[in-house]
């Protein structure tokens, strides 16, 4: 929760957003009492956060079910190597459910000093409960529990298991073509709008934390992973006011704005979109103030009244001096010329320039950036309609995930239909 006099982001009034803020203030006071929780508590809440699940894939509130038990860790079978490890040393492995013959991934956070870590579990649980099934954000199945352990385990679907977005960059970290750089976009920032409209800030999008299904040449499937450091704008307490990775932090971040919201993640959008077209991340600082100088340097210090909105908690006296320079040297944004239109479409820009915006009031959203030209009047592979009725059918289903996606998809239908038009 932001400090008293910072201005947080308001939360939506969603039953999936409701549900979400209930379990995750339930754990914290759990975590702030120091008690563990105990397996009927635990199989309690697991199923509550079904519920989220159900709730967010149907879009309507489901009657509470109490599940007397948990699934057990037993009921999987690890298959292979380790396919991953998350930020807090958490491990992700391919099993198969020995009941079913189903494929999935197993994340786990395994104890340290004896302390349970029920708590952080159950937390990204929730968080990727509430994606609901949405194709660009990590599939949640349920929670799973070591018997006669504390260990817990999240499962999720197999695609979890799939390399990082990182990963497919290649050591020499080779820039994406445009049409690739907005296939992968329109999905990120669909995933996106899902989570902000529950009031989920992620906190640290990056390419290590987006699972790569396919080759993004062929059109593959990206999805968000990895809620470790996320926290719900409906919440009491967050256990960490903070977080990310310095590389993708948002300027409200680095000035310590503990109100920060939805906004910091459209800011990493822009950092990732800008390293796929580039090969690098765009602003690469050695702490948190050089980093901030860093973006400043390319984008230009903010005004005083833009500043003061961030409510700063830290750097405010460099930034003055920063501020005093660039008017001196008549600085100007110089975000064009490290991404100048042989490299991104003025449209293209149009959405950079738009994430990469240093007034969190003023930064694109996930919905506004799906309905630029850039998406709405380009055709991508991944999404060419192939018949009247299959347009319609794809419009639907979109639309039950993600309006702004729908809206992008109609867009694209139509340039594609325009030229038939013409031709009769």
């Amino acid at each position: 929760m932001a400090d008293a006099g910072e201005r947080a982001e308001p939360a939506p009034a969603t039953a999936v957003a409701t549900r979400l803020a209930a379990i995750l203030n339930m754990l914290e006071e759990h975590r702030a009492a120091g008690t563990t929780l105990s397996a009927r508590r635990a199989a309690a809440i697991s199923a509550m956060i079904d519920d989220v699940a159900a709730t967010a894939a149907e879009g309507k509130p489901r009657a509470f079910r109490r599940k007397r038990r948990m699934a057990s860790a037993r009921g999987y079978r690890q298959e292979g190597r380790r396919l991953g490890q998350g930020e807090r040393g958490a491990v992700v492995v391919g099993a198969r459910h020995r009941a079913t013959g189903q494929h999935v991934a197993v994340k786990s956070l395994h104890r340290r000093s004896g302390r349970s870590h029920a708590v952080d579990v159950l937390r990204e649980a929730c968080f990727m409960a509430a994606g609901g099934g949405h194709p660009s954000l990590a599939a949640f199945r349920t929670v799973a529990r070591s018997p006669g352990t504390a260990d817990y385990s999240i499962v999720m679907g197999n695609d979890a298991a799939g390399p990082s977005l990182r990963a497919a960059m290649g050591g020499d970290d080779r820039p994406f073509s445009e049409a690739e750089v907005r296939r992968v976009m329109r999905q990120l920032l669909a995933g996106a709008e899902v989570m902000h409209g529950h009031g989920i800030v992620h906190r640290n999008i990056k390419p290590d934390n987006i699972i790569l299904v396919g080759d993004v040449a062929d059109g593959g499937a990206v999805r968000i992973c990895n809620y470790e450091a996320a926290k719900s704008l409906a919440e009491r307490n967050p256990p960490c006011r903070f977080a990310g990775t310095l590389a993708y932090m948002a300027p409200e971040v680095l000035a310590r704005n503990a109100g920060h919201g939805t906004p910091v993640d459209a800011w990493s959008l822009g950092c990732v979109m800008a390293e796929l077209l580039a090969g690098k991340p765009p602003f690469v600082g050695k702490d948190e103030a050089n980093h901030l100088f860093k973006i400043f340097d390319v984008l230009g210090v903010p005004c005083k009244r833009v500043w003061q909105t961030m409510e700063p908690k830290a750097h405010d006296d460099e930034v003055q001096v920063w501020r005093a320079r660039q008017l001196r040297a008549r600085h100007r944004n110089r975000l064009h010329e490290l991404f100048p239109e042989e490299m991104l479409s003025r449209d293209g820009f149009h959405v950079l320039k738009g994430l990469l915006t240093c007034d969190p009031e003023k930064r694109l959203t996930a919905a506004a950036a799906l309905q630029c030209p850039w998406f709405t009047e380009n055709v991508d592979d991944a999404h060419v309609p192939v018949s009247g009725r299959a347009m319609v059918t794809k419009i639907a289903a979109m639309a039950s995930k993600s309006k702004s996606l729908a809206i992008s998809f109609v867009g694209c239908a139509l340039a594609l239909l325009r030229p038939k038009a013409l031709a009769h």
